[in-house]
């Protein structure tokens, strides 16, 4: 009975494990595939087997690259989750005696493991190198020979010490706890301990590992420039335990049958719970949903950001660029603006800070408006921010914007490392076109656009703000609708009706402007409410006009009410004049 409860029961533990990865997590592994690019040339798989550890980075970086598929990527990301969990159930099971009631142990192995793994800074490769090494372990497991599995063991630190990294620590206090049972030859587990220590001692002194902590701590598979949280000792903590005392957990239930089975049970149930329970405390959903924002950024989706923001507290400023990003790449921002309640110039671009997402949301909306310098700069500034990977998403921004500034080797460069990859080098091929080539750029409906519209003036990037940045494209491109929006939409936020003012005087009935989008036809309702007749030079529509009538009279109405600003944000909340007087 209980053979048939722990397969059961393992079998659904295994699909809650894959359903939390699929639930919350897509978008932390698109986010982990655009930062981590794997190059498949040879040069790089020689070079990682120059470190200790390296080899599990490559094969980390190569898995990396599915994470961003649809339902596949999630089986790639709990490929090492499963392997730990179903290797830690298999020694317990050749070595406790009734060893069904332990099995479910190798469940909270697997829950520590994810829990690490939420972790944005733990790298993929340091569950796939303790999976590796536990893997090891079962393969001495199955020699019959207590002798030929301690020299297999044995010989095997040093494979494991410079192929998987800093995790040999577990496999050696892992595998003398195994290997090494009898009392009379405990002081053979000497043995192992020295050759693991003179390894390290070995990689450290002849460079393969920075520092001691990455020879012999979970510290290798962390973001190198943070200090890793101290929960992620507790997986290795808790395979050496459960293989340390495996030969101890013994119990009959050969007469408790029913007994067995409830605990057996529970055994499952324990880590399961806390699993769904605890799992938003490892994981950082603020992050997640600006990952998500990115991926859809990246891959153009621009209703996928207006869905899934519709509704949602607009709270912060991020939010805020996304929105207003995706209307105007639809097309849409000149007529609801203001559907998003916007707070100030913020909401059109936030200031960017060290966080390599938030670099490359100003850079994607940088580009869009034709500040190309700048969302180079920014994209820069974004890579920077991978120490010990490089992200796709920042190499292709980088290629086009080096194109259309001319600087076609910096431009080569990044498209011979992306024709390296196995799902980007079609992107590559085709860019690869445009090196040298002026007059295919120019004809080119993106890049082409983006050259008209640099500025002509020769100084630093946002020298004087990104309003005199904005009022040069359109002097180099009056066409450029985008740099047109963003520019009216400023004063509009700052409220700044004078600049509105200027902003009419100078670019309506220019290219870019030859009528005017809904937000600004409100604007300048509210800059000549006493002077009505001038609304004529404006060619403002019927419907317009009669949706101020009817806010005037509701205002009118209710200004003596308590509440007027809900009264008024229920029927005009998503009008310029709304936000002009409540906001």
């Amino acid at each position: 009975m209980i053979k048939i409860i722990n397969v059961c029961l393992g079998v659904l533990f295994a699909l809650l494990l894959g359903w939390q990865v699929q639930e919350h997590l897509p978008y932390q592994l698109c986010q982990l595939e655009h930062t981590n690019l794997f190059l498949g040339d040879w040069d790089r798989l020689w070079a990682s087997l120059g470190e200790m550890g390296g080899f599990v980075k490559w094969i980390g970086t190569f898995g990396i690259q599915f994470f961003d598929k649809p339902f596949w990527g999630s089986v790639v990301f709990l490929l090492p989750v499963w392997g730990l969990f179903a290797m830690t159930g298999c020694i317990l099971r050749r070595k406790c005696a009734s060893a069904g009631l332990w099995i479910p142990l190798a469940a909270w192995v697997a829950v520590a493991q994810l829990f690490s793994l939420y972790d944005f800074n733990f790298y993929w490769s340091g569950a796939v190198a303790l999976c590796m090494a536990v893997a090891g372990l079962w393969v001495c497991s199955f020699l019959k020979s207590s002798w030929l599995q301690t020299i297999l063991f044995i010989v095997g630190i040093p494979v494991v010490a410079w192929l998987w990294g800093s995790v040999v620590v577990v496999y050696v206090l892992g595998g003398i706890g195994l290997f090494f049972e009898k009392k009379k030859t405990l002081w053979t587990a000497l043995v192992p301990l020295l050759f693991c220590g003179g390894t390290i001692a070995l990689n450290y002194f002849l460079g393969g590992c920075p520092t001691w902590m990455n020879a012999i701590s979970p510290t290798q598979y962390f973001e190198p420039l943070l200090d890793i949280p101290s929960y992620h000792l507790f997986t290795w903590i808790l395979v050496v335990l459960l293989l340390g005392i495996s030969r101890f957990l013994t119990w009959n239930v050969e007469k408790k049958q029913v007994l067995a089975g409830v605990i057996c049970v529970l055994g499952w149930l324990l880590p399961s719970g806390a699993l769904i329970y605890y799992g938003s405390t490892f994981r950082n959903q603020s992050n997640i949903d600006l990952w998500r924002l990115n991926h859809y950024a990246y891959t153009e989706d621009w209703d996928g950001i207006l869905q899934f923001l519709h509704g949602k507290p607009m709270n912060n400023y991020l939010f805020m660029n996304y929105v207003n990003m995706a209307l105007a790449q639809k097309g849409t921002l000149g007529s609801q603006a203001f559907h998003y309640s916007p707070r100030g110039l913020n909401a059109l671009m936030v200031n960017a800070n060290s966080t390599g997402s938030i670099r490359m949301l100003a850079s994607d909306i940088q580009y869009m408006v034709g500040c190309v310098a700048e969302a180079q700069q920014h994209a820069f500034e974004a890579q920077v921010t991978f120490p010990t990977s490089l992200g796709i998403q920042t190499l292709k921004r980088l290629v086009k914007t080096n194109l259309i500034l001319g600087h076609y080797a910096v431009a080569e460069k990044y498209l011979q490392l992306i024709e390296k990859t196995t799902f980007h080098k079609e992107w590559a091929a085709t860019y690869q076109a445009f090196l040298y080539n002026d007059e295919a750029i120019e004809a080119d409906a993106e890049l082409g656009d983006k050259r008209r519209s640099l500025s002509q003036k020769n100084r630093f990037a946002m020298f004087y703000g990104w309003q005199p940045e904005l009022e040069d494209i359109l002097t180099a491109n009056p066409k450029n609708e985008k740099a047109m929006l963003y520019l009216g939409l400023g004063f509009l936020l700052n409220k700044d009706m004078e600049g509105f003012h200027r902003f009419l005087d100078k670019y309506y009935g220019t290219e870019a402007l030859q009528t005017l989008p809904v937000v600004f036809q409100q604007g300048v309702i509210a800059l000549f409410q006493q002077e009505k007749q001038k609304w004529e030079n404006y060619d403002l529509s019927p419907q317009v006009v009669k949706m101020y009538n009817q806010y005037r009279d509701l205002y009118f109405k209710n200004q003596r009410q308590p509440n007027m600003k809900n009264i008024m944000a229920r029927s005009f909340g998503h009008t310029f004049w709304y936000y002009l007087m409540f906001v």
